[in-house]
């Protein structure tokens, strides 16, 4: 099959689980963005999210996730919920946290499309 039939039949699948956007991408080394990542690292601008700070190289190198990994498949999934919080004396929560976790909603949405 040819490469741009799977692209289509990827996207095809991604589209009819949800995913709003679909990109491809050659598997390799990101320079120019790698700079970014360490520049915004050092300033801090990660917070307290010290998980940001690890496995710099697997964020800056798909293959060293991947070993021989060709092409990177990039996915958005838009989680907004029209819910609205009704009591306004409650503790307020995010809008995200509204129905099911999406962590679990998009892992499950991956492994579907991973298994097509």
């Amino acid at each position: 099959m040819s490469k741009a039939k799977y692209t289509t039949l990827i996207t095809q699948e991604a589209n009819r689980l949800g995913f709003d956007f679909v990109g491809f991408a050659k598997a390799e080394r990101l320079d120019e963005e790698a700079k970014r990542l360490e520049k915004w690292l050092n300033q801090g601008m990660h917070g307290k999210m010290g998980y940001m700070a690890n496995h710099f190289e697997k964020r800056v190198d798909p293959r060293k996730l991947v070993p021989d990994a060709k092409t990177v498949v990039t996915l958005t999934y838009n989680y907004f919920t029209e819910q609205a919080q009704v009591d306004s004396t409650a503790p307020k929560i995010s809008k995200y946290a509204y129905g099911k976790d999406y962590h679990f909603v998009v892992k499950h949405k991956l492994k579907t499309l991973l298994n097509f």
